[in-house]
């Protein structure tokens, strides 16, 4: 669907979104030669992986991500698209992903939560501009895959959602909160003033990103 790098630092993001597991693994075939170049020049211990898809297409991958130590993070079934994706383009959307680090007895409040913001999200101002949205579950950690076509949208969205924001930024209390925000350099900067007081760290996308 999508593929494109991101640079934070002396830190590089690749930001992969993929139809099936099967698509994600033909895709690590295509390029297996390069990563393994990759890895010998940076070391194993320098590359982590994150991987969130539905229940099924985990355990699919499962055997090929779990030994190199990837994050499995078990996408929601109330996860949705909203606006179409562009294809076989230049890509320059941006991408939000908060986690929550929730309490140990606190899950099935946040779970019971997720409705609203999907109701929300769906016939909110920032729903217009907004390719997908859904949460996703490993161990305590709740996360939120959100993609924007821009600052602006997520901006809107961010005022949807401010009122049924509280209650978890709550829960979760101080530094339970983590943000990584990817992008256009001239989108994340727009969202630096209202997120960077928050911790977010902010990837800085590519020209060379794509639609496929």
């Amino acid at each position: 669907l999508y593929y494109g790098f991101a640079v934070c630092g002396n830190r590089v993001l690749c930001r992969e979104g993929y139809k099936t597991a099967a698509g994600a693994l033909a895709h690590g075939k295509d390029v297996k030669e390069i990563f393994q170049g990759v890895v010998g020049e940076v070391g194993k211990e320098r590359i982590k992986f994150m991987v969130m898809a539905t229940k099924e297409d985990l355990e699919v991958l499962r055997p090929h991500m779990e030994p190199m130590g990837a994050r499995l993070i078990a996408l929601d079934a109330g996860s949705m698209s909203i606006k179409a994706m562009p294809k076989g383009c230049a890509d320059n959307h941006v991408t939000i992903l908060p986690e929550f680090v929730v309490p140990d007895g606190r899950m099935d409040d946040f779970v019971a939560g997720f409705p609203k913001f999907y109701e929300t999200t769906k016939n909110g101002a920032g729903g217009a501009g907004c390719y997908y949205y859904g949460f996703g579950i490993e161990g305590n950690s709740v996360f939120c895959r959100e993609g924007y076509t821009d600052a602006a949208s997520m901006a809107a969205h961010g005022a949807d959602v401010k009122a049924l924001m509280e209650e978890p930024i709550k829960a979760v209390g101080a530094g339970g909160l983590k943000i990584n925000v990817v992008g256009p350099k001239e989108e994340i900067d727009k969202l630096r003033p209202r997120l960077e007081p928050r911790g977010a760290v902010f990837w800085e996308l590519d020209a060379g990103a794509l639609w496929r």
